[in-house]
């Protein structure tokens, strides 16, 4: 349910705002808090595996897409796609507490992403530095899934 309210609110904002209006205002910052929710049952590390939905708002522009995350060994890996390009591979994606750290492949040089994940696992928020410098925020929201990996803890290389 939270996750169709974020969605639907989401939508709504996108509606509303028309391109002319985006590009006479300052880009506006996101509330991003990371920090709420109870941690995962037995203090265990967060599963990303799965697919979560994001926006993204470089230079004033909502980008919306779709990221998956799965395990390649015992690493993460994955890709994410905007739904204004094609998609990118998620060359690396690092974990250490609740910092969440990914180095995103394009074409001209590595984008990165550095964010704080929330304490069930299920929200990232952060900023997105291009390869000129440029950084946008980033905010994630994991879809709800049946599917239960092993943690990567349990995975082989």
């Amino acid at each position: 349910m939270k996750y169709l309210t974020t969605l639907a609110l989401i939508a709504a904002i996108a509606a509303i705002a028309a391109p002319a209006a985006l590009e006479a205002q300052p880009a506006t910052s996101i509330a991003m808090n990371c920090d709420a929710g109870a941690p995962a049952a037995g203090g265990e590390v967060p599963n990303l595996h799965g697919h979560w939905d994001f926006l993204m708002i470089p230079r004033g522009t909502p980008s919306f897409g779709l990221m998956s995350i799965g395990f390649v060994g015992a690493e993460y890996g994955g890709s994410l796609a905007p739904v204004r390009t094609a998609p990118v591979v998620l060359r690396s994606i690092t974990l250490t507490g609740n910092r969440i750290h990914m180095v995103v492949a394009s074409r001209e040089a590595d984008v990165l992403f550095d964010g704080k994940l929330s304490a069930k696992g299920d929200f990232m928020c952060g900023t997105v530095t291009y390869h000129g410098g440029e950084t946008f925020p980033m905010v994630a929201q994991k879809r709800p899934s049946t599917y239960q990996s092993p943690p990567q803890a349990q995975r082989t290389r």
